[in-house]
């Protein structure tokens, strides 16, 4: 079986085209990184019969089943547009939490329009953590903090806690974040489901751009450098919410499922 190897500012993926699933113990077994081709995740995209270019199912490297994920989804956007599954700059595509587009920019960016959150919750806390959290929806749960220097973070202790706190009922992914102008953030995130710190989340940089806009009431453009210093845009236009961000394949191989 072919299988390809994306990844979207460091947060990376094995891709399969054509295939309807992937059992749970192959999914982890793939997605490890000492015995298998290693991953955050495994994602699965085939070509529509209906009126969207692609369909995309998502998969954690646990193996469990997650509605969206905003890197994944710019890397099968590029991976589409190779396997011509639609052939121009902008394409329509359905993952687990509906309807998505996106557009090939110049320089190979690929903009991705995101699920907007209604809204969101604050005043969490969590332990003895000094700082106030907030939580809202961008196609997957997120739970966001403000730091002064999110370098000097365990996040890998901190995540683990609140993306377990019982006040959760499917868990939350974690997002420290750290404002660094009055554009700019920094951020670091624990993961759900990949269960660690990853090197980047498209659905929680975009949750966090949008947060601080709606917490500022300023919804000029955010820059989010990851932890790996990639940057990324939130961008809130006509009312809509996008997400631009490089998207790269790595390679390409044959795997016996």
């Amino acid at each position: 079986m072919k299988f390809y190897k994306l990844h979207g500012a460091g947060n990376d993926f094995v891709f399969f085209a054509g295939i309807r699933s992937l059992k749970k113990d192959k999914i982890i077994e793939l997605c490890n990184r000492n015995y298998g081709i290693g991953a955050d995740g495994i994602i699965i995209i085939t070509k529509s019969r209906s009126n969207f270019d692609f369909l995309m199912k998502y998969y954690n490297s646990d193996g469990s089943k997650a509605d969206f994920c905003a890197n994944g989804a710019r890397c099968a956007v590029l991976l589409a547009h190779n396997l011509n599954y639609f052939k121009e700059k902008k394409c329509r595509f359905k993952a687990g939490d509906g309807e998505h587009s996106a557009e090939i920019l110049s320089g190979g960016s690929i903009k991705l329009k995101m699920k907007k959150p209604d809204g969101y919750a604050k005043g969490l806390k969590f332990g003895k953590v000094k700082e106030e959290f907030f939580f809202l929806n961008t196609g997957v749960e997120h739970t966001i903090g403000f730091f002064e220097d999110i370098s000097k973070l365990d996040v890998e202790k901190m995540g683990r806690v609140i993306r377990y706190d019982a006040r959760f009922s499917k868990g939350t992914n974690v997002n420290f974040i750290q404002k660094s102008g009055k554009y700019l953030l920094k951020i670091r995130t624990y993961e759900r489901g990949v269960e660690s710190e990853t090197r980047a989340c498209g659905t929680g940089i975009t949750a966090s751009g949008y947060l601080d806009m709606m917490l500022t009431n300023d919804f000029s453009a955010r820059t989010i450098i990851t932890a790996d210093g990639i940057e990324l845009k939130v961008n809130h236009e006509k009312n809509k919410l996008f997400l631009s961000g490089p998207a790269e394949l790595v390679f390409e191989g044959i795997i016996k499922l």
